[in-house]
């Protein structure tokens, strides 16, 4: 169920923002707050519903209209005042500007350096020369947008890099999620380090949304955060899958049938190898390669050499303008049930067999196949109809040096016969990173601070990376807990709205003392 707890709370976080908004803005956003409050209030006996709802992916006839309410409800449109940009010295200060706002926020100013051009640093030739020209990041324009790397902060855990963008014409209307950061990608981009040959996605590392703010509406400001243990991954993906399409091939099947239905091909070969499913583990037992044999892992030097290649700068428009389901297709998915004796409310629904509830999925999906071929745009991303974008590429090359001032590092090696335990924790400025031995997706790794409240996640991807922001993480509590218990039944006790007066009795930390399968207590000290 969705979490709709300690809502007054959350959203007064998100109302907060270092650049303020005009007025008339602000009174529409606090209006869109407050209805939301008032609709979660109403809604909470349907919760239950509305979450199998969005599973099923059922209910057609408030598909958009309901998504176009929820952008206006739960998503505000980023609008900030002009003047900002003027106050803002931006280039060389990106992290200063935005820092409070980030996702792992702080104060990275004290240990980020300027992006500097290599070729400007080669022809330094004094101290003076140097100093005029460090500071002097890439900047590289196509079609109107200019992309200015501003700074790069490394450490342990994580490649910070903050840019400026500017548009020429000005950027479309852009919709920003609840916490008001504008919904921006650097979309299909890839880092490249020295150390490693592989290309890396940058939304393997924490996505690829830049995390920042527009200044104006030409100028927008943010940090790309990459988890560096993403880069580390230097495994043959490409051999193993020739190998793999090898081994096929000498089962009787053809690289023409691999190449057009490849999972009716390994369909084929499960049926001729007598086994329920191609995994890597399968294959190499009935005589397949052996992704073992294929993996490999690059250790991240104290300095390296990384190359970013952006092809595309991608937004969420701010109205999205989705064709409507036709009233023909409606009707049509509304008979075929008649058909078959069923009703299509809610109600209907819920006193479904599983057999009918299979029989209305099918009838659903024919509905959404056909919506699909009659507007085929509506498939692709991006699209005309959600999103605004801007073709590149930009090309970016720069050198990277470790920053560990501020870095602990405990080492624990701490694992049972199970693989549960703790291999090391690592805190930086700005978050900490927890090497649990990866004990499967059957478990659960939460931490707790000082205070004996849940970290967050920050806009990390890696649910083992949590921030710190403005947290007491003197000391932290590592649980790992069954994945199934903790997301049913443990999580729900912390972010009940009466947990305040629950923890009088009993408080998170001591459920999870009695609940969690593995727990350890960290301490970094003041």
């Amino acid at each position: 169920m969705r979490e709709n707890t300690r809502l007054d709370e959350e959203i007064r976080a998100t109302m907060k923002k270092d650049f303020p908004l005009p007025p008339n803005v602000k009174r529409a956003q606090e209006a869109a707050f407050a209805q939301i409050r008032r609709q979660v209030q109403e809604g909470k006996e349907k919760e239950e519903q509305q979450e199998r709802q969005k599973t099923k992916g059922r209910v057609f006839v408030r598909s958009f209209a309901g998504l176009a309410a929820a952008a206006a409800l739960f998503l505000v449109i980023c609008i900030a005042d002009p003047a900002f940009a003027a106050q803002i010295p931006l280039v060389g200060r990106v992290f200063e500007a935005v820092g409070d706002s980030l996702g792992f926020s702080g104060d990275y100013s004290k240990y980020a350096e300027p992006v500097r051009d290599a070729d400007e640093m080669a022809a330094e030739t004094d101290e003076t020369a140097a100093e005029e020209n460090g500071a002097l990041p890439y900047s590289q324009t196509e079609n109107g947008v200019t992309i200015t790397l501003s700074e790069v902060y490394c450490n342990d855990a994580a490649l910070y890099i903050s840019m400026v963008i500017k548009s020429e014409s000005g950027f479309p209307e852009t919709m920003c999620d609840l916490n008001e950061k504008p919904m921006l990608q650097l979309w299909d981009s890839t880092l490249t380090f020295d150390y490693n040959p592989e290309k890396c996605p940058l939304a393997y590392g924490d996505g690829d949304r830049i995390d920042g703010k527009f200044v104006d509406s030409h100028t927008f400001a943010g940090v790309v955060r990459y988890d560096l243990s993403a880069s580390e991954d230097a495994s043959d993906r490409e051999g193993f899958e020739k190998e793999k399409d090898r081994f096929i091939q000498s089962l009787g099947i053809t690289q023409q049938e691999i190449d057009t239905d490849i999972a009716a091909a390994e369909d084929r070969a499960c049926q001729i190898l007598g086994i329920d499913e191609l995994t890597d583990e399968a294959l190499a037992r009935a005589g397949g390669p052996d992704w073992k044999d294929y993996q490999k892992k690059a250790e991240v030097p104290e300095d390296f050499k990384v190359q970013l290649s952006i092809p595309m700068v991608l937004g969420q428009k701010a109205q999205v303008t989705t064709p409507q389901m036709p009233e023909d297709l409606r009707e049509e998915y509304e008979q075929a049930m008649k058909a078959q004796g069923l009703g299509v409310t809610d109600e209907d629904y819920a006193g479904f067999t599983d057999e009918q509830k299979e029989t209305e999925h099918r009838l659903f999906q024919d509905m959404w196949n056909k919506y699909g071929l009659r507007f085929p745009k509506t498939n692709e991303h991006p699209n005309e109809y959600e999103n605004w974008w801007v073709d590149g590429p930009w090309e970016f090359s720069l050198d990277v040096a470790k920053n560990r001032e501020g870095t602990v590092v405990k080492e624990f090696g701490d694992l049972d016969e199970n693989g549960l335990g703790l291999v090391s924790v690592t805190k930086t400025p700005f978050e900490i990173t927890i090497d649990d031995g990866q004990p499967g997706a059957d478990y659960f790794t939460v931490a707790l601070d000082a205070d004996g409240d849940i970290l967050d996640y920050g806009s990390s991807s890696n649910t083992n990376t949590f921030a710190i922001q403005d947290r007491d993480v003197s000391r932290i509590d590592v649980y790992i807990c069954d994945y199934v218990e903790y997301m049913d039944e443990l999580k729900g006790y912390y972010w009940s709205e009466d947990y305040e007066s629950r923890k009088k009795e009993k408080t998170f930390k001591q459920l999870l003392d009695e609940r969690a399968l593995y727990h350890k207590e960290v301490v970094f000290g003041e």
